[in-house]
């Protein structure tokens, strides 16, 4: 199989550093992770997420994997509901002989905690050599596992991203997606920007591949405190560690429901609220960057005073504006279509 063609792979921070202070990366457990060489043939574990109240778009995102070209996985869908939801939710799966892939099992996830617990049992239980996840509204190209195996083989250690297109469905009152509303969308940009995932994600959850290895020796968890953005917060963490190795492939299909999907579904100041505990985490905490993203803080153009020069040279402006004379002033404003 040829590989994806792709970014060069660019080492993570953390070795990188360990190089640069001349240390054996095999004298610690967690370093050997960064520079353990990924099989031949890796081997992926699929979490498909899900509260069992989607049955048809579960069938879909489960149908997407069974259509894979890379066979070396293993699927586990986490139930997050009572015992007999995921007991229905198995013997549906049993029933649709050849929907599902051949090696898969269904996971009771107890009731309680957050949305995040699943993604947690589902790691907990993964044997994979690379986990990479789907919700139950997602769907998988036959190509998604095979363009992270080409990654694993060009950037082991590292955070495999391949691209996610997006596309806005009519959803029904469960959120389950009904009918397309609109155009596919290609809204994530190909490449990881390692200072805007300072702010906001750009990367859906089943536009990644983390190496198992490496969370384990980290400790790397998602955080069940977090009711939305765990998935972008996990992804900063790790990234700051592991690096990011980018495919320009789309692989998924990110089905943006008009009132399943947990950023409509939450209570905007909730989210917020999430986001600010997202941002603070990482503030808590030093990292290292790379060349490309210090250089980029070096061009940021803090001025003597306190702020961006955009932020001073506007103010200027204004003040220069308001000390015009009037009728001057108001002519300049609307030829130049100024407040």
């Amino acid at each position: 199989m040829g590989r994806p063609a792709g970014e060069g792979a660019a080492p993570a921070s953390l070795l990188r550093l360990v190089q640069m202070l001349g240390l054996d990366p095999q004298e610690s457990e967690q370093l050997a992770a960064l520079v353990t060489p990924t099989p031949p043939l890796p081997t992926f574990t699929a979490i498909v997420r899900t509260q069992g109240h989607r049955p048809r778009s579960l069938l879909e995102a489960v149908g997407s994997l069974a259509a894979q070209t890379w066979t070396h996985f293993d699927m586990v869908v986490a139930v997050h509901e009572a015992p007999h939801v995921a007991a229905r939710v198995e013997s549906e799966l049993n029933a649709a002989a050849g929907a599902a892939p051949a090696d898969y099992r269904v996971l009771h996830v107890s009731e309680g905690g957050t949305r995040t617990k699943p993604l947690n049992a589902g790691l907990d239980a993964a044997e994979g050599d690379y986990v990479c996840f789907l919700d139950d509204d997602d769907l998988a190209e036959p190509n998604w596992l095979a363009v992270f195996a080409g990654g694993a083989a060009d950037a082991p250690g590292q955070i495999i991203r391949a691209r996610t297109a997006r596309q806005p469905w009519l959803a029904s009152d469960t959120g389950e997606p009904q009918t397309p509303a609109g155009p596919v969308e290609y809204v994530y940009p190909p490449t990881f920007d390692q200072l805007a995932h300072f702010s906001y994600s750009e990367t859906p959850i089943c536009s990644l591949a983390l190496p198992r290895a490496a969370l384990n020796s980290f400790g790397l968890r998602f955080d069940e405190e977090l009711t939305v953005c765990e998935d972008w917060d996990l992804l900063v963490r790790a990234s700051l560690v592991l690096g990011v190795h980018c495919v320009a492939e789309v692989t998924s299909l990110y089905r943006r429901s008009n009132g399943g999907n947990s950023e409509i579904k939450a209570n905007r100041q909730y989210w917020h609220r999430n986001r600010t505990q997202v941002i603070e985490k990482i503030a808590s905490q030093p990292f290292v960057l790379d060349g490309p993203s210090a250089r980029r803080l070096a061009d940021a153009h803090f001025d003597y005073g306190g702020g961006p020069s955009e932020r001073l040279e506007h103010i200027s402006t204004r003040d220069l504006l308001a000390a015009l004379p009037g009728r001057l002033r108001a002519r300049l404003a609307k030829s130049l279509r100024l407040r």
